[in-house]
């Protein structure tokens, strides 16, 4: 069973949407909880979690090479 944490330190998480004109878009969220983050977001759509920055979030939704695998 996954195990989901609950914070008062806000994490980013990725998420990445797709256009209904065509494409894709990836951007940062916060989040306190990751349990509720997977209940409101669709889970496919959550590229990775647990970033310490918003930065960091931001580096990687730049970066499709730093999120494969």
């Amino acid at each position: 069973m996954a195990r989901h944490t609950v914070s008062t330190v806000p994490r980013y998480a990725v998420i990445e949407a797709i256009r209904s004109e065509g494409g894709r878009e990836r951007f940062a969220v916060a989040y306190l909880n990751e349990r509720a983050l997977r209940l409101v977001i669709a889970t496919a759509c959550i590229i990775a979690t647990g970033f310490p920055s918003r930065e960091e979030a931001l580096r990687a939704c730049a970066d499709p090479v730093a999120l494969a695998g």
